[in-house]
């Protein structure tokens, strides 16, 4: 048993064509909305009869066509009915069961309407025109909107624009939000900042505003605005303002926009902004001072090393023994000591 929705459907369609005087309707009188159903979704002679007098009211020239084969040419006449269908773009060229009456209602009945509501908008199906009379209208107009379609798809597809939409050589995100696009892998996730932090910050600045508010209370010579007088209250004046309406502006970016995302992982800090440049700078010099202590350390023990030798090393001070340094030093001390 057919849904209601599709009985009522085939009811429609009944009257439409009842009303365009279907010759394979005369004699024949239903009042069931199942049984206009049957007629019109049930693989029959009948039925095929009836699609083939609605093919040749949007396509005249179809009917001289299907009346010249015969009538154990039933496929061939499928065929071109499928065809039909294809060129305006109803159905596939080889939906075959959709012209036979073996696809389902709902399909069946949604694809003689669209072909209906076709002639419907080539000319007035009621106006008594005959088939011949008309045939070059309606021709004229349908091959004009076959036309216009194919030209229409042809423009569409050969177009570089369509071809670079679907598939683009530049990525249309920025760079800062590629990262949050691709799949990050959960254990290089940074951990997130203390949940305190933020807040603790801006109960400090909310703080500051409060005892900025008082203070601007009491200064009334702040608003004083005396032509020539004193710069640095003018100054001072300006200062109080700007840092006051900055403290207000950030307490209400925080509540409105980024108190949402305190809880997400930090920002990737770029190799080339300000913190690493003063880390690496400072790295720089570290490295420098200890290579610097290094040569001071290696050149110290190079004076250690000569002092001993020099030390250790026997010449002949002219005498015939040889001597070390300070066994002469000891030598003319004794000398010395002796006179």
């Amino acid at each position: 048993m057919a849904g209601g929705s599709e009985q009522g459907r085939a009811a429609e369609l009944y009257e439409r064509l009842k009303r365009m005087s279907c010759p394979c309707l005369e004699g024949i009188y239903l009042t069931e909305p199942q049984s206009m159903l049957e007629l019109l979704c049930t693989p029959s002679a009948h039925r095929l009869e009836v699609l083939e007098w609605i093919c040749a009211r949007v396509y005249p020239p179809l009917h001289d066509q299907l009346s010249s084969l015969k009538e154990s040419q039933t496929d061939l006449k499928v065929k071109e009915m499928a065809k039909l269908g294809f060129d305006l773009m109803l159905c596939r060229a080889d939906d075959l069961d959709l012209i036979k009456g073996q696809a389902s209602p709902h399909k069946q009945l949604s694809f003689m309407g669209q072909l209906l509501d076709v002639v419907h908008t080539c000319g007035d199906p009621t106006s008594g025109v005959t088939v011949e009379s008309a045939s070059l209208g309606f021709d004229k107009a349908f091959v004009t909107n076959v036309r216009e379609n194919e030209e229409l798809l042809k423009v569409l597809f050969s177009s570089p624009h369509f071809h670079a939409t679907l598939t683009p050589e530049c990525s249309p995100w920025p760079a800062d939000l590629k990262p949050l696009l691709l799949a990050e892998d959960p254990l290089q996730k940074r951990a997130p900042p203390p949940a305190n932090a933020i807040s603790q910050l801006l109960g400090t600045l909310q703080e500051v505003s409060a005892a900025l508010q008082p203070l601007k209370e009491e200064c009334t010579f702040l608003e004083s605005s005396t032509p020539g007088g004193d710069t640095l209250v003018q100054t001072m004046k300006l200062v109080l303002t700007d840092f006051y309406q900055l403290v207000v502006a950030f307490n209400q970016v925080y509540e409105n926009e980024f108190q949402e995302h305190c809880s997400h992982s930090p920002p990737h800090i770029s190799q080339a902004g300000p913190l690493f440049q003063t880390i690496h700078q400072l790295l720089e010099d570290c490295s420098k001072e200890l290579e610097a202590i290094a040569q001071f350390t290696q050149t110290s023990e190079n004076i250690v090393e000569v002092v001993e030798k020099r030390q250790n090393w026997k010449e002949s001070w002219g005498g015939s023994n040889a001597a070390t340094l300070y066994e002469k030093i000891q030598e003319l001390k004794q000398i010395y000591d002796f006179l």
